[in-house]
């Protein structure tokens, strides 16, 4: 029995075992360091691609704020190519867009608020994408287009922006049933919500000769202890 064994007996039982399974014992150490080595490049990598990233999207910002659209475009072109995965080429893709609606250029601004709606690194890109691409498209009087780029946000804090540019579209189409329906559901939402100007969605509501909106009751504070 081991607890019975001599100290000098346990010590040459070690070594023995040491002497089996060294080899192993040398690779994994190998194996664990390497991998540890492997981890530490590539997160120091990834934060020189986001130092570089964000060096990019400022000189592109300089260009937006600016308005001069040929050096945006080319700073667009450095962020897509060079760090297309990054959360700041969405944010330039929403950036240009607008700086093309600025300058009368709405089928430009759709083509990049369509890659940030089809293509953006996260769901909220996606549905900011999806929302200010319908809004352009109803400008341009594409309605139907408009609808169908305004997918299932999958998201309660953005159905009411949904609901409320899906209103817009029909109304722009003569749909007002539709577009009543549409303005009601945007403000009996169940959670509160920043994304909607309640008052102006009431009001377009009211245009349509469509009652208040049915609204859920106010949350009321704890009483005080």
């Amino acid at each position: 029995m081991d607890d019975l064994l001599t100290d000098q007996q346990q010590a040459e039982q070690v070594k023995g075992w040491l002497r089996q399974n060294g080899v192993f014992l040398a690779a994994g150490v190998v194996l664990g360091l390497g991998g540890l080595f492997g981890l530490n490049q590539w997160n120091r990598y990834q934060e020189r691609k986001a130092v570089e990233a964000s060096a990019a999207y400022e000189v592109f910002l300089q260009a937006v704020r600016s308005n001069q659209l040929g050096e945006a475009e080319a700073g667009m072109a450095a962020l897509a190519s060079g760090f297309a995965s990054s959360a700041y080429t969405d944010q330039g893709r929403l950036a240009l867009a607008r700086l093309y609606l600025e300058q009368g250029k709405a089928d430009e601004a759709a083509k990049y608020l369509r890659l940030v709606a089809d293509d953006g690194t996260t769901a909220e890109f996606r549905n900011i994408g999806s929302l200010r691409l319908a809004r352009v498209l109803i400008f341009q009087e594409k309605n139907e287009d408009a609808l169908k780029a305004l997918r299932d946000p999958g998201s309660p804090a953005f159905a009411p922006a949904f609901h409320e540019v899906r209103g817009d579209a029909y109304f722009a189409m003569g749909k007002h049933a539709e577009a009543r329906s549409e303005y009601q559901q945007a403000l009996n939402s169940e959670i509160p919500t920043v994304v909607i100007d309640r008052t102006y969605v009431q009001a377009k509501l009211d245009d349509l000769g469509g009652a208040a909106a049915d609204l859920p009751p106010a949350a009321t504070a704890p009483p005080a202890p």
